[in-house]
């Protein structure tokens, strides 16, 4: 069973988004699994404050600071609440020929809970994240790391991956978060089966891939994978339609 963090009723329904190459995406269909990443494993530097700040469980005599431990089972893949954006797509598909898939909270959270039925104590968490100032994380930090001593451990790790710098804010980030109770990941890898064709409802293709990767694409997305979606190249870049404004003349009265 599946939490939502900072996501309302409304949102698990409403679209989610994520780009990834179209080798990704082939291989999601043909193996039936999505990858999720330990957090070390991702780009920011400040990904981690939360999860590595330092615990003194020493006395008044003496210091004996540890890691809360929290991060160690976490694993998670990014998604995005923006449709449209020129920096989420220049950032994700530097090549100019990723794709982006589009899915919900919910089918999301259907598909991994299927896949993580032989682990019944590892956790799902979905969540949106959280965007602030470096002292209102570290902040958070020092609150995280004297709440998880006490509460529930897998929910702490999970939040504690939902906060970013302000400077991210522009990439609107949902966070699918896998607790690892199991021991199932290899070298900071969890793969999880799903159905491809239930878990992705559309597939986009980069606004400045050329029109005849846009056919291969399409061609065997539809024939070789069978895939049933909605198949198309990003609008983004289109030359818009020139507007035409007709003004009426005023009639001048005798």
């Amino acid at each position: 069973m599946s939490e939502y963090i900072n996501i309302s009723d409304d949102e698990i329904y409403s679209p989610i988004y994520r780009i990834i190459s179209f080798e990704r995406l082939v291989q999601i269909f043909k193996s039936t699994q999505m990858a999720f990443v330990k957090p070390e494993k991702w780009d920011d530097p400040f990904e981690n404050i939360i999860a590595k700040t330092l615990i003194d469980m020493g006395t008044e005599l003496s210091e004996s600071f540890f890691e809360s431990g929290i991060r160690n089972n976490s694993h998670g893949n990014s998604w995005t609440k923006r449709s449209l954006s020129d920096a989420i797509w220049r950032i994700y598909s530097n090549d100019k020929k990723a794709v982006r898939i589009k899915s919900t909270p919910n089918i999301v959270s259907r598909n991994i809970t299927n896949g993580l039925l032989g682990c019944p104590n590892s956790k799902l968490y979905i969540g949106k994240v959280e965007y602030l100032y470096t002292n209102q994380i570290k902040a958070k930090a020092k609150i995280f790391a004297k709440s998880v001593m006490s509460g529930d451990k897998c929910r702490a790790a999970a939040e504690s991956l939902l906060f970013k710098r302000k400077a991210f804010s522009h990439e609107e980030e949902v966070r699918v978060l896998i607790i690892d109770q199991h021991d199932i990941s290899r070298d900071g890898v969890i793969n999880i089966n799903v159905n491809p064709h239930d878990l992705i409802q559309s597939v986009v293709i980069d606004p400045r891939a050329p029109a005849e990767l846009v056919d291969v694409y399409t061609s065997y997305l539809k024939n070789d994978l069978n895939f049933k979606g909605s198949i198309s190249k990003s609008t983004l870049y289109d030359t818009p339609k020139i507007i035409k404004v007709k003004l009426k003349k005023k009639i001048k009265k005798k």
